[in-house]
């Protein structure tokens, strides 16, 4: 039975058996910002599970697509080694929420197996919870014998939510694959360690509720959720022991076949690197056509670990140019009949999956040589652990993850010094925390000072309050020590019984404003949270302030208000971008402060000019139609219910804030968020983009402004573009023709100097009547490559790449060209090697040695590389070591 037929035969049994027939949900949970991915079939069903929604049916069954990756799933390093390691699969499931119960699930699973399935009976094994007898008299009842049937611990056989909440014991279904794929010890059977049981298939039963002491209560309305892996079933209808065997995989392993030139089943080493990339082309596709795009965080942060540990992978099959985009196609092919959304996003995955491995074979050619110059060095000291300063240079300077350095390390029978790896990364975070009043030792002092004190400060600016009075808590100097009082001229940090000042969150910046009393006048400049407590940080103006004393608190009218306007406009722009460029727009982060906002999202590509426009005709309609923005507080779960965004970064509570942008009847915005906002779009003025650009791979960045800065904005613009039409003595369309004929001239006019340039450099290099630099090449008479290494004068590396390549045209085949300059007392270098010579020579590895003698770095490709230095008395002996070491 082929895959596609065991999905349909599943899902149309229970179908039968009155459940609602629901298709998968997103891989990225769309109301639980608290999950990475989904990764099983109840994840979308869990409000149905808690009596939060009716969705008019209690019985319901799905083929889920799921990921376990990152998180708790940190097991990626197994697949591709084991049979049946995935990180994505699908899940067939069946589910009941106060419906039928134990009794009706287990009849269900057993015809459906034995009967439609037709596994046959005697390969099939069952466990379950070993409390639980009433399982195990309704398994004997399906003719089970007793014998056949396992019991299990809690470890094994009791699925829980948590320490208290739903609970329940499980019964699961296995194949036995027979005694050779097994440990050969009396004791095997299910739930042993070694391969031969496969669970295939596990119906839990939430039926208790657990409180604090343990105590299990009966739920009044006891429910269903299983779990049927399609991969592992499939295995087991086609008479194969891995997953990778079967039907589900054949497409993608002939499209690896096809696009690597190497066959599957010859070569243990290969098979592993074909199955990595089978497992991770699939899940990478899934992933982004669910929107989620390579990052150095969250869910974008394990699509690039899957996608880079396929490539390199990649590489063990020869495969040094992008070519996992190459697959995509046949993925899409091979799925979409049940995922049609894949075809629809098959251009946008392929050019997704392109830039990500053109920009990995970047940073594995820039670090590369690092990290082999350090292994060579461990070796030579017969040592076996890669020190963690390596990882982190490798990290810090060439954007190497952690566990790509630990993989390639691996290879080489060492380990990576992981704590002093991250002892290193410790460092650098407290060397480049933003400036809430120092360094790490001073933020530990305001961490002791407040967490002693469990303070709550309550904040009072919301509906748009900006004054209190509120006694003064805690004061504390600039280095974090507590005080009875900061006298005028002293800076230092205030905690008060409650405020009206903002504290930065949620990509808002902190209030800032003042504090009078009878004694003086202090300015607040920033206010931040320490866990629940609001910080304010202070200068004291006039006077002095004093702790255990009552003031006066006065935010700043201005500043609150325009953060407020960006603050509204920033979600006003999410929603208009997702409106424009669709739902697989997701807030990737945001800053908003009183001169302008910032908002970073994921897409693929750049937006052209008229999807700028778009959104910002969109933004400023909703301006112009001075819609209300309401604030509304509410449970968490009715909140999402109700539409609201929410993001995975942020943690909320059981409470939120609900802020809408328009009624509730036509919604322009409804987003989860606990900053300060308008009351009516009008007030935002006007909204005006004045960059897009890309942040990383997959990730956009926007830049706007608002109400008056966008009013000067604009005037300025309107003033600049009149002086050019004076200047140029053109209006209008004719303008834009008269500085494309400008921009052309120029261009012209800059090719012709830099052709002279290089002419000048070539004949100022061979002197009086010298030899012109191709005619200087020596040639190693044992391998016959022509070499030129020469000191030249050139005024800009552009110059020295130019003369590079007009060697290499000259010599045509067999030439490695090494040039060197000094322009203002620093070192310009460029090495060629010719294509002929790629693969035995590497221009970016023969740089580095270079580099490092002239005091500086460089890298490059394997035909062309470049670098700097700082010591240009070092060139001429440099290049003349490097020519002899090359003849010899």
């Amino acid at each position: 039975m082929k895959s596609a037929e065991i999905r349909e035969t599943f899902l149309k049994f229970f179908e039968n058996y009155h459940h609602q027939r629901v298709k998968s949900s997103s891989i990225v949970p769309a109301a639980d910002p608290t999950l990475l991915f989904t990764s099983a079939g109840m994840v979308q069903f869990k409000d149905n599970f808690l009596g939060l929604v009716d969705a008019g049916y209690h019985r319901a069954t799905t083929c889920q697509k799921c990921v376990r990756a990152g998180g708790k799933h940190n097991d990626l390093e197994n697949v591709g080694f084991t049979a049946r390691h995935h990180t994505f699969f699908e899940m067939l499931g069946n589910f009941s929420y106060g419906d039928s119960f134990k009794k009706e699930s287990i009849a269900f699973a057993w015809e459906l197996v034995t009967r439609h399935l037709k596994i046959p009976i005697d390969r099939l094994r069952v466990t379950v919870y070993e409390k639980d007898d009433e399982a195990f008299d309704l398994w004997k009842a399906q003719g089970v014998k007793p014998e056949c049937i396992g019991r299990l611990g809690e470890k094994d056989n009791f699925w829980a939510a948590g320490d208290t909440g739903p609970c329940g014991p499980c019964t699961e279904i296995y194949y036995d694959f027979g005694a050779e794929h097994g440990c050969k010890l009396p004791q095997c059977a299910p739930g042993c360690d070694c391969p031969r049981f496969l669970e295939f298939w596990n119906l839990v039963f939430m039926q208790f509720s657990r409180d604090i002491s343990g105590k299990m209560t009966p739920l009044p309305k006891p429910s269903v959720d299983t779990g049927a892996g399609l991969e592992r079933i499939a295995a087991i209808l086609q008479g194969k022991f891995s997953n990778y065997d079967s039907d589900v995989f054949e497409p993608i392993f002939k499209a690896i076949m096809r696009v690597t030139g190497r066959a599957y089943g010859q070569n243990e080493e290969s098979d592993i690197a074909m199955r990595v990339i089978a497992d991770h082309i699939r899940a990478g596709t899934f992933l982004v056509s669910d929107g989620v795009m390579p990052s150095n965080e969250g869910r974008g942060y394990v699509l690039r670990r899957i996608l880079r540990r396929a490539i390199r992978y990649g590489k063990k099959l020869g495969q040094e140019k992008p070519f996992m985009h190459l697959l995509v196609g046949d993925v899409c092919e091979a799925f979409s009949a049940v995922y049609p959304e894949l075809l629809q996003h098959r251009k946008a995955i392929e050019v997704t999956l392109k830039e990500e491995e053109e920009r990995f074979h970047e940073t594995l050619h820039r670090g590369i040589g690092i990290l082999d110059d350090g292994i060579k060095q461990i070796k030579a000291k017969k040592g076996t652990i890669l020190p963690g300063d390596i990882a982190f240079k490798l990290y810090d300077s060439f954007g190497f993850p952690l566990d790509l350095v630990q993989v390639i390390a691996k290879e080489h029978n060492l380990e990576v010094d992981e704590k002093g790896f991250e002892a290193l990364m410790d460092k650098q975070r407290s060397q480049s925390s933003w400036s809430k009043g120092g360094d790490a030792q001073l933020m530990e002092n305001l961490n002791k000072a407040i967490e002693s004190k469990k303070w709550e400060t309550p904040f009072l600016g919301y509906d748009n309050r900006l004054t209190a009075t509120a006694e003064c808590l805690m004061l504390m100097t600039d280095t974090g020590n507590a005080v009875n009082e900061l006298a005028q001229g002293s800076s230092g940090f205030a905690i008060l019984k409650e405020t009206p000042f903002y504290a930065e969150s949620g990509g808002q910046v902190g209030d800032k404003g003042q504090i009078k009393g009878k004694s003086g006048v202090t300015n607040v400049v920033s206010t931040f949270k320490i866990g629940r407590t609001i910080v304010h940080r202070i200068q004291v103006a006039e006077g002095k302030i004093e702790a255990l004393k009552s003031y006066d608190l006065v935010v700043d009218p201005r500043l609150r208000h325009f953060t407020a306007i960006n603050h509204t406009a920033t979600h006003m722009l999410h929603a208009a971008l997702r409106t424009v460029l669709g739902d697989r727009v997701k807030q990737a982060g945001s800053s908003v402060d009183p001169e302008k906002l910032r908002f970073d999202f994921t897409f693929p590509r750049g937006m052209t000019g008229e999807e700028v426009t778009k959104v910002e005709a969109i933004i400023n309609e909703e301006v112009a139609q001075d819609d209300v923005v309401t604030v509304k507080e509410m449970p968490f779960d009715e909140a999402i219910k109700s539409g609201a965004l929410a993001f995975f970064d942020e943690k909320y509570g059981d409470r939120v804030r609900v802020v809408r942008v328009g009624d509730t009847t036509k919604s322009f915005s409804v987003e989860l968020c606990g900053g300060t906002h308008l009351n009516r779009t009008s007030e935002v003025g006007i909204f005006k983009i004045v960059s897009e650009s890309s942040v990383a791979s997959g990730v956009r960045r926007i830049e706007a402004i608002t109400s008056v800065a966008a009013t000067h904005y604009l005037l300025n613009r309107h003033h600049v573009l009149a002086e050019i039409e004076t200047k140029l003595n053109s209006k209008g369309d004719q303008l834009t023709a008269k500085v494309d004929a400008l921009a052309n001239s120029l261009k012209t006019l800059q090719r012709e100097n830099e052709t002279l340039k290089v002419k000048v450099a070539q004949g100022a290099s061979r002197g009086d009547g010298g030899p012109a630099l191709h005619d200087k090449a020596i040639t190693i008479a044992s391998k016959g490559i022509k070499v030129v290494v020469e000191v030249v004068e050139a005024d800009n590396p552009k110059i020295l790449r130019a003369l590079v390549d007009q060697i290499r045209d000259k010599l045509k085949e067999k030439v490695i060209v090494v040039l060197g300059a000094i322009k203002d007392g620093k070192v310009s270098l460029c090495v060629g090697v010719s294509k002929d010579l790629v693969g035995q020579y590497d221009s970016g590895k023969l740089i580095q040695p270079l580099a490092l003698a002239l005091g500086g770095t460089g890298g490059g490709k394997a035909d062309f590389a470049q670098a700097g230095g700082s010591k240009p008395e070092a060139l001429a002996e440099t290049l003349n070591q490097f020519k002899k070491a090359l003849s010899e």
